[in-house]
């Protein structure tokens, strides 16, 4: 596995890109030809959307929720086409559904990105008939699903790629299973398995980026071949024999993916390892365990306990609304940052919107949608990324109206300039949020101009209206900050991600060939060297007069310091090349303690945290497997004390960020 430089490249599969994009354009087309005015632009901003959505990485795949936010888009569209002509009816729709939007960032920011950008259809939809605003909103519905079909009849190229490894791994783990069956001293092929986990993480960055349940999907199979690996040791042949040979049929049913032999499978292994006495049980239950984890994961189930494993039901969709609701109610307070973040939003687009109608603006609608596209929760960067933003959008309105001022593009050859600028979008999405805002600003001006022409004063008209919402954006960070124990508590947050990320980046390098490990390592200590300084920042502007508050601050610089220095120590002594003698179920333990070290994708309506005892486990594990080493392995003895002090450290910061007083 090579550890790749965080450098632009293209991020997305080129194949599946262009297959949204082209179904964009047909979407357009289609409306042009049976819809209203503003129609085009809904369905043709639909299917844009919907196509990112569908292009987002998901465990389980993007369809129930390209699904969701395509009927949602369908909403907004037709609400804002019946009160588009009501400006008092609008302008508090678009409130209600920007404070909508901005709380929908409580379950994570794609989700929040994604309910902001429905915002942008419903601020755009001119006023039109009950009739037209039906159509419009049929036609976005429609637009969203037809990027459901493209990615359903053909997904991405790596999804298939990945779904080929994960099914070469678990065919694997099948035979191998049942060659330790037949004879202990078989041994676990690796090699599907690096291929498996070279498959699902393309580069550090991404698998940073990733949620845990997706490192999930590779790290799985890997901890099932230790839990075989350990059940062969098992010493009666006989529960051996039999623990094994229903783990390969439970293996093999899960590589083809056929549930009923799964389950049945899985009751066998669950009714040898029953048998099994004495140290041969703790062996016995790891494989229990690891196998009734997959099965859940491969079919979308969860199972209970180990004496129900038959009953594995379907995921409770009411249980899980009801937990969705419960978490939109626990925002509901004053000094949480995600109901502040909704409540900037919904001010400052329902200001912008007032403001625009009162005011007669030309392309009015901008202000709006500048807010939109500037706005976010608040972060260590908020104002320079407003600023960032800001250019960005300011940039892309002025290179789109030039073009639409000098060459006055309607209709379908509008949409294809979208088109492009969408493309664009994709490809330059990897150099940072004011390329993308530059892009997404592009593309809007030619959307909207699908359905109308531009006159001589577009561009110094939106380019006012866009300076207005950037405005009353940074305006709302002014009037209505975040919290100050909120802040501080975020940015404490920040600061523990990125000390784990480069104690995990370190790590990694142990046991991993890696392509410039010294420029890897120094791209992660220079983010948490900034984090540091925006947590220092934060300390400064809020009153540490508490002395519980105080006490905490000096106990997580400790600790962090402490990081800091044993992942130093690691760097001082990364190995040249990987010792021959390091064994493939020693790397892999320690990928499952990087794994959980860097946790979960961050949380927005908590600070980021570690999960104590689940690293701690992870910890003994490694110095498990580290002690059947050869003792010739200086490298290894360092990185396994090195780890022993690093979850010490963070042993102490329990609760993390969130235990502040």
């Amino acid at each position: 596995m090579t550890l790749e430089r965080a450098a632009p490249r293209w991020p997305l599969d080129l194949g599946a890109v262009l297959r949204s994009l082209a179904g964009v354009l047909f979407v357009a087309a289609v409306a042009l030809r049976f819809g209203a005015v503003g129609a085009a632009t809904a369905a043709a901003g639909a299917a844009a959307i919907a196509g990112g959505t569908a292009l987002q990485d998901e465990p389980r795949g993007p369809g129930p929720r390209v699904v969701l936010v395509s009927l949602a888009m369908g909403v907004a569209v037709g609400l804002g086409g019946l009160t588009s002509g009501m400006p008092v009816v609008f302008v508090a729709l678009v409130a209600v559904w920007c404070w909508l939007a901005g709380l929908m960032w409580t379950f994570s920011a794609n989700t929040g990105l994604l309910a902001t950008a429905t915002a942008v259809l419903l601020v755009v939809a001119p006023p039109t008939p009950p009739v037209d605003a039906a159509v419009a909103a049929g036609l976005a519905v429609g637009g969203g699903l037809v990027q459901a079909v493209l990615i359903a009849v053909r997904p991405r190229r790596r999804w298939r790629t990945q779904r080929a490894a994960s099914q070469r791994a678990y065919r694997s783990l099948g035979e191998n299973s049942r060659a330790l069956a037949d004879d202990a001293g078989a041994c676990v092929d690796p090699a599907p398995l690096r291929h498996l986990r070279d498959a699902f993480t393309l580069s550090d960055y991404q698998a940073r980026r990733r949620p845990l349940a997706y490192r999930q999907w590779y790290g799985l199979p890997e901890r099932i071949a230790a839990a075989v690996t350990a059940a062969a040791k098992v010493t009666d042949p006989g529960v051996r024999s039999r623990l094994l040979a229903a783990a390969a049929d439970t293996l093999e049913a899960i590589a083809v993916r056929d549930r009923d032999d799964a389950v049945h499978a899985l009751a066998a292994v669950l009714a040898a390892a029953d048998t099994a006495v004495g140290p041969d049980r703790a062996a016995a239950q790891r494989l229990v365990s690891s196998l009734r984890e997959a099965v859940a994961a491969q079919f979308s189930e969860i199972a209970s306990t180990t004496s129900d494993l038959r009953r594995l039901t379907r995921a409770d969709v009411a249980g899980a609304a009801r937990t969705r609701i419960r978490a939109v109610q626990g925002q509901l307070d004053r000094t949480s940052s995600i109901l502040r973040h909704a409540i900037r939003l919904a001010a400052a687009a329902a200001a912008g919107t007032a403001f625009a109608r009162w005011a007669e603006l030309p392309h009015g609608h901008w202000v709006a949608l500048a807010v939109l596209l500037v706005l976010r929760p608040e972060t260590a960067h908020t104002y320079t990324r407003c600023a960032g933003r800001i250019a960005g959008v300011l940039a892309g309105i002025g290179v789109a109206s030039v073009v639409t001022v000098m060459w006055h593009p309607t209709g379908l050859v509008a949409a294809a300039l979208a088109v492009l600028c969408l493309g664009l979008t994709y490809a330059m999405s990897a150099y940072g949020y004011i390329a993308v805002s530059a892009g997404l600003a592009a593309a809007l001006v030619f959307l909207v101009d699908v359905s109308a022409v531009a006159g001589a004063g577009a561009l110094t008209d939106r380019l006012t209206a866009a300076v207005i919402g950037g405005a009353l954006a940074v305006l709302g960070h002014v009037l209505l900050p975040d919290d100050g124990l909120v802040r501080l508590r975020q940015r404490a947050g920040e600061l523990l991600r990125a000390e784990v990320d480069y104690a995990a980046a370190v790590i990694r390098a142990f046991v991993h060939d890696v392509d410039r490990p010294a420029d890897a390592v120094s791209a992660a200590w220079q983010r948490a060297f900034r984090s540091r300084a925006a947590f220092e920042a934060a300390c400064g502007t809020t009153r540490v007069a508490a002395r519980e508050l105080r006490l905490w601050l000096r106990t997580y610089r400790s600790a962090l310091n402490a990081v800091t220095a044993s992942c130093t120590a690691l760097e001082n002594n990364l190995p040249g090349q990987l010792p021959a003698t390091m064994t493939i179920e020693f790397v892999t333990v320690v990928d499952d303690y990087v794994d959980v070290l860097r946790g979960g994708f961050p949380d927005p309506t908590a600070a980021w945290t570690v999960d104590g005892e689940a690293l701690a486990a992870a910890n003994a594990r490694v110095r498990e497997v580290a002690s059947t080493l050869p003792s010739d392995l200086a490298a290894a003895r360092v990185l396994v004390a090195e780890i022993g002090v690093i979850t010490a450290q963070l042993a102490r910061l329990s609760g993390g960020a969130n235990a502040l007083p």
